[in-house]
């Protein structure tokens, strides 16, 4: 399993941790669906509504949407964190020091490049 130029004990540890980015990301996806069904339940009781009123509603949505992609981009970034604290802990226990690529990390097209897509497309897209 060369894919990516790891061993194959390491290529699976990405699998894995691209099947758990997906599940949390399609779990925060239907709390997103929630909002919007929230209001429909709530709010879409009249047959009529004046532009203010849709006005209102939408931009309460906003809010709420807002809110939740806000929540979930912090635990995805806080979730990140303690992954790299992880491999860093473990990488010192060596006296290895690793580093980062932030550019790399920016170049979406590079990451393609690389397979990740491909690779992704058999837990789910990675990138997307």
């Amino acid at each position: 399993m060369a894919e990516f130029g790891f061993s194959e004990h390491h290529q699976n540890e990405v699998i894995n941790y691209m099947r758990f980015a997906r599940a949390k990301r399609l779990l925060r996806l239907k709390t997103i669906e929630s909002c919007f069904q929230d209001l429909k339940d709530s709010r879409l009781v009249e047959e009529t509504f004046t532009a203010d009123e849709v006005a209102e509603m939408l931009d309460g949505l906003q809010v709420v949407v807002r809110g939740e992609v806000e929540t979930e981009l912090i635990n995805t970034a806080h979730t990140n964190v303690l992954l790299l604290r992880q491999l860093f802990s473990q990488a010192e226990k060596f006296y290895l020091k690793l580093q980062t690529d932030i550019s790399e990390l920016e170049n979406r097209c590079s990451a393609e490049r690389r397979g990740f897509r491909r690779l992704g497309d058999r837990v789910g897209p990675l990138l997307c």
